[in-house]
């Protein structure tokens, strides 16, 4: 699900303009376009949620004509479309105006876990009036562009969580401990796995499919494999009901199966069992 969250950034200009009575100029004239704040931080929301938008207060001239801008973007581990959107790359100064038309970005609830920082700047590229500053203070223009950065709202873990030995197995007639171990997107988890008195040598070899390249959340699914032999003798094997699902933010695989034993070279079913593995 791509969940959208909208934010309002304004751009400003600022005009210093000294004159002495004779009409000679006795200090420059500058007038600038630049944005108030030099970064804001905005999350991936849930769209559902009511939009709270950022606005940056501005300060500026009253200018005589309509103003173009536009803008032009550096991307820093963030792709538009993936992780955000923008409304336009062109803003307008409507002539007696202080501040332009907003500009609206959005980020993209995506499912998708980042190692790295995510943000993008976003730069006064040109405007149509040629005698404008873009950023405030000729020295050091740091206005010329403002940083959003993008919180995500997934962690950055991978499926390597789940290799611990400190796994919980919660089932409907209780919780056993579990040990876990990963091998590329496959998780084993060894333990207690049937609920059913002492099996210290059952196993389960789960497929951790993310929903998407980089998601921290996808299926968990497996063929019908053999779980080992218990302390009566009998031979078990686990059959996969339904798909099941994990979730590296929160820590679990949850995975239904039947639980069969081998008779007479056949498998017999003996009962079916919900597994949620947890991370405490």
């Amino acid at each position: 699900m791509k969940n959208i969250k909208s934010f309002i950034l304004l751009l400003s200009l600022v005009a210093v303009v000294s004159c002495s009575s004779d009409d000679s100029i006795t200090d420059p004239v500058y007038e600038f376009i630049a944005f108030q704040a030099e970064s804001v931080t905005i999350n991936e929301f849930d769209a559902s949620t009511s939009p709270e938008p950022i606005v940056i207060d501005l300060l500026g001239y009253e200018p005589k004509e309509d103003i173009t801008i536009n803008l032009s973007v550096v991307e820093n581990n963030a792709t538009e479309g993936v992780d955000y959107t923008l409304s336009t790359r062109t803003l307008l100064i409507e002539k007696g105006n202080y501040t332009s038309e907003p500009l609206f970005i959005s980020t993209i609830d995506n499912v998708t876990g980042s190692l790295e920082d995510r943000s993008i700047d976003i730069y006064i590229e040109s405007t149509s009036n040629p005698n404008l500053n873009i950023g405030l203070g000729l020295d050091s223009p740091t206005k010329a562009f403002i940083r959003v950065n993008i919180a995500d709202d997934e962690c950055s873990s991978t499926t390597d969580v789940f290799n611990t030995t400190n796994v919980q197995n919660e089932t409907p007639w209780g919780t056993f401990p579990v040990v876990g171990s990963v091998n590329g997107d496959v998780v084993t988890f060894q333990g207690d796995l049937i609920a059913y008195g002492p099996f210290p040598n059952a196993k389960v070899d789960i497929t951790l499919t993310p929903v998407a390249q980089g998601a921290t959340k996808g299926s968990a699914t497996f063929d019908q494999q053999v779980a080992g032999t218990d302390n009566d003798g009998y031979v078990y094997a686990f059959s996969q009901v339904g798909e099941g699902t994990y979730d590296v933010c929160s820590g679990t695989v949850s995975v239904e199966y039947d639980v069969v034993y081998e008779s007479g070279g056949d498998w017999v079913y003996w009962y079916t069992i919900t597994n949620k593995f947890k991370l405490p």
